[in-house]
């Protein structure tokens, strides 16, 4: 009795521990959706070992399963016969894979791409499931398809069988992408469209090498990859314009970087303050980025840079802007750093400092005086402001004690940016003058002279002191003697 029980005991243990590994094995196991893999590359040129290799376009755990079969479906759930030449293989994943991984099948064995070192690894195990093919499938060389399955137990017309990918590369009058080869179906390398999938979706046809001539081989020559997405990546893959086909041997895998992340902004643009007619720079920085796009919004949204005066480096990480002009203050500029997919930088502001000026001044009053002046007032720009003035003349806004000439001042902002300023003080062209007309006394003792004076230079109106109150600018009824008059303009210049 003891020893029943023990058996008991024993055989309980047995079958909890069995469906603990059954139960751990159903939690490994990955389930597809059709489009789950696409299809990368084939190889029917061999007599002996076909090959092909398709990319995942989920993540699988270890233990999952894809079965795959060159049966042609013959509508209303019918197949192809498994045979020696019609069969099935299943894949059984070594390990967890992600997204965008290539997996390789030659025969009964399968083995996983890394681009980044071009070397493949074992990986899993490839058993016969369906059919009496030693080797695995047999794409004939006159073409055939390829569909990739799961459920079933590994026959295609076993129970609960959902069809995940196609590719299809036998020609016949009417073959396309939607339709396969609509018309052949019962040729045993034709095929109808497999139930559950969609041409052109999760299922294609390559198209001939060229005319009728079936290509023998085919892959995806990278077009549109590596990308963020596998939405991007399945319509990259069904596009047969993206495939190159050859009526000879193919290579084992297409050898694509498929998935990779976005880039990712770790530093944005700054905020820049330049002088007018200044040089800047304004530079992003990404990791996975293999170039870069400006943008600048001037009011009206962002739109693309190109490489034309003041803008350089448009399609690098700096941006240069040369020559800045007033007009570009508060313009904004971004970057998108692009990889296998973009991101998008903040926005970075330009203030353009611009520094106006007007002016007054005074002229020379006299003819070779120094009394001339100047005043400067700046706006704009970033006060306080220091001025310095050429040739001479101080450094304050307003230059005093100024001789006839040109003066240029120039005023500097607090940020160090600079206007010029030029006057040019007049002075009266030449000093105050005159000539006389000079009538004598006619007798001796009389007093009929004359003094006609005409006044010259310096500024009109004149003004006339002759002394004694007299203010004319003539005199007359004058006796013999000597008469001085002192001429005053309207400056006062004498």
């Amino acid at each position: 009795m003891k020893n029943f029980y023990s058996t008991i005991k024993t055989l309980a243990k047995t079958v909890v521990t069995t469906g603990a590994l059954l139960l751990g094995y159903a939690q490994a196991q990955t389930t597809l959706s059709p489009g789950g893999i696409a299809f990368t590359s084939y190889d029917s040129s061999s007599t002996s070992v076909d090959v092909f290799s398709f990319v995942l376009l989920a993540p699988i755990s270890s233990g999952t399963q894809i079965s795959f079969t060159d049966r042609g479906y013959q509508g209303s759930n019918a197949w192809q016969a498994a045979g020696s030449t019609e069969s099935a293989i299943t894949w059984t994943s070594g390990t967890a894979l992600p997204a965008g991984t290539e997996v390789y099948i030659s025969a009964l064995s399968a083995s996983v791409y890394n681009p980044a070192t071009t070397t493949s690894i074992p990986n899993g195990t490839v058993a016969l499931t369906d059919g009496t093919s030693s080797n695995g499938l047999v794409l004939s060389s006159v073409g055939d398809q390829i569909i990739a399955f799961q459920g079933g137990n590994g026959s295609v017309t076993g129970a609960n069988v959902t069809c995940i990918a196609g590719i299809n590369y036998f020609y016949t009058a009417g073959s396309t992408t939607a339709a396969w080869n609509s018309d052949a179906v019962g040729s045993p390398n034709a095929s109808l469209m497999p139930p559950g999938l969609t041409g052109g979706t999760n299922a294609f046809y390559t198209g001939p090498v060229s005319g009728v001539t079936v290509a023998r081989s085919g892959k995806f020559n990278c077009t549109g990859v590596p990308t963020s997405t596998v939405a991007n990546i399945r319509t990259a893959v069904m596009n047969n314009a993206n495939w190159t086909l050859s009526t000879a041997a193919g290579s084992q895998y297409s050898g694509c970087t498929f998935l990779a992340s976005n880039p990712v902004i770790t530093a944005s643009p700054a905020n820049r303050t330049i002088c007018a007619g200044g040089t800047t720079t304004f530079t992003v920085t990404a990791s996975g980025a293999t170039s870069y796009q400006w943008y600048q919004n001037s009011g009206s949204g962002f739109i693309a840079l190109t490489n034309t005066a003041p803008y350089s480096g448009v399609t690098t990480n700096t941006l240069t802007i040369t020559g800045a002009t007033s007009a570009m203050n508060g313009y904004q500029y971004r970057a998108v750093a692009i990889g296998a997919g973009s991101a998008t930088s903040n926005a970075a502001t330009l203030t353009v400092v611009s520094i106006s000026t007007t002016g007054s001044k005074t002229d020379v009053s006299c003819n070779g005086g120094s009394n001339g002046q100047a005043t400067v007032v700046p706006s704009g720009g970033v006060a306080p402001y220091t001025y310095s003035w050429a040739p001479f003349g101080g450094t304050a806004a307003t230059a005093t004690g100024l001789s006839a000439g040109t003066y240029t001042v120039t005023v500097t902002d607090n940020f160090g940016c600079q206007a010029t300023r030029t006057f040019t003080i007049n002075e009266p062209a030449s000093a105050v003058s005159g000539t006389t007309v000079v009538t004598n006394v006619a007798c001796n003792g009389a007093s009929n002279g004359a003094i006609n004076l005409t006044p010259a230079g310096g500024t009109a109106p004149y003004t006339f002191n002759w002394g004694g109150g007299i203010t004319t600018e003539d005199r007359t009824g004058l006796s013999a003697g000597t008469y001085t008059v002192t001429i005053t303009d309207a400056n006062g210049c004498t």
